[in-house]
């Protein structure tokens, strides 16, 4: 899994053996409603199926049961669709990054799918979604959770940007 470093560096998690170079990795904090640096507790090993995603010509594989945050382009509503959903519809990612001040709309193309992954990432909690690198200083937040009905219900791109 690929993870921002508090350089805003990305870093590739390939082993939970393998001691990080870094300390912290940028989230979305949904209590706060804001991306912030967290600290790297835990590494996670899990292997589950996935789907091979294609965003700005970067293909990276994410567990096909996590989540991805995406928004309505006229309305700026937000919502939380599950990655194994992207398949069957066009929806537009939420993107951002730290020196962008706007949401910035992304789309993803399903390219692969792997009944049988290994992901080695971060521990996350509830209230965190992993800023996921897909372009230099580009991400969009994925999470094992789903945290619409909690943080994003009534919640707009403009809130978080």
């Amino acid at each position: 899994m690929l993870i921002y470093n508090e350089h805003t560096k990305p870093i590739i998690i390939e082993s939970i053996h393998t001691p990080l170079a870094s300390s912290f990795m940028w989230v979305l904090d949904l209590e706060m409603q804001d991306y912030t640096l967290a600290p790297i507790q835990m590494l996670e090993e899990i292997y589950s199926p996935a789907i091979t995603l294609d965003v700005l010509g970067f293909s990276f594989t994410l567990p096909s049961n996590w989540f991805v945050v995406v928004y309505d382009s006229e309305t700026m509503q937000l919502d939380v669709v599950k990655v194994a959903d992207l398949t069957g519809q066009m929806h537009t990612l939420l993107g951002g990054g730290p020196s962008i001040t706007r949401a910035t709309p992304v789309y993803a193309t399903p390219v692969d799918y792997s009944p049988q992954y290994k992901h080695v990432g971060p521990s996350l909690n509830k209230h965190q979604m992993l800023c996921h690198p897909v372009a230099p200083g580009f991400w969009i937040n994925v999470s094992p959770i789903d945290t619409y009905s909690k943080y994003l219900k009534d919640a707009i791109a403009g809130d978080l940007f």
